[in-house]
């Protein structure tokens, strides 16, 4: 498994730039076609923002110049809302920025959130500020917990766990023992896989939760991308990105791969 191709988000906000040249070093590294999708709005094309909206295409094709990597450049309609207009079906990832509040009206507002719900793709969500000379997927923590989600994330990440220095199995439970059956079963899977496994599991107290013991852990672990299951509890309690799944797409310190 590898992954083949790669669909990266265009608009006219300040983190465009960076988001291209991640998504072109990471097409290089896999090996995999790279197709941007311009997602900007009526409103990018007016005013301030309208110089930028039509150099997009430019900007793509010019991250390109000089590499092997097969691509090609999308416009989505203005409105566009459903999965396929937003070309997501035929990738193997996504990758998006978390939106930002100074320049969220000149891109279309599925994406990130309606976009991971509805693609069955997963997405790579880059914090806002991230720099494309940051190192993403040498150190990876994969936030393990049994679920459906969890396995889906785990699998659609396995071309980057694979190539990882080293990653962190995350587990966050009131009974957490490295020698649980059900631990080392998933250790011994992306063992199998070819995956470098450290358990670094947090055994639950009551004292804190899941993503405060999580990022107490990433200080340790000098990671640079969490692998995780986006909507592990029923719709009505996350609130569409709500709980833990909205704490980490909106952390500011590193990129988070994420399936539903």
């Amino acid at each position: 498994m590898s992954f083949r191709d790669i669909v990266v988000y265009l608009d006219a906000g300040v983190h465009c730039t960076n988001r291209v040249h991640t998504a072109v070093d990471l097409a290089a590294k896999y090996g995999a076609r790279l197709v941007g999708v311009d997602i900007s709005t009526k409103a990018a094309l007016e005013g301030e923002s309208r110089d930028a909206a039509l150099a997009i295409r430019q900007l793509f094709v010019t991250a390109l110049q000089g590499t092997n990597i097969d691509f090609e450049y999308r416009k989505a309609p203005p409105d566009a809302r459903t999965a396929e207009e937003l070309s997501s079906h035929c990738a193997d990832f996504l990758i998006a920025t978390q939106a930002n509040p100074d320049d969220r009206h000149l891109s279309n507002p599925a994406v990130p959130e309606a976009v991971l719900l509805s693609a069955g793709v997963p997405m790579l969500v880059l914090p806002a500020g991230w720099r494309a000379e940051n190192p993403i997927g040498n150190n990876v923590v994969v936030a393990w917990n049994f679920s459906r989600e969890a396995t889906r994330a785990v699998h659609d990440a396995l071309p980057i766990l694979r190539a990882a220095q080293k990653v962190y199995l995350f587990i966050f439970a009131p009974n957490y023992s490295n020698d649980n059956a059900d631990v080392q079963d998933i250790k011994a899977h992306l063992e199998r896989h070819g995956v470098r496994v450290t358990l670094a599991g947090w055994r639950d107290g009551g004292e804190t939760d899941m993503t405060s013991a999580l990022f107490a852990g990433l200080d340790r672990g000098d990671a640079d991308l969490i692998v995780c299951g986006a909507f592990g509890h029923s719709r009505l309690s996350e609130a569409v990105f709500g709980g833990a799944t909205k704490v980490l797409l909106s952390n500011v310190s590193m990129p988070v791969f994420m399936s539903h």
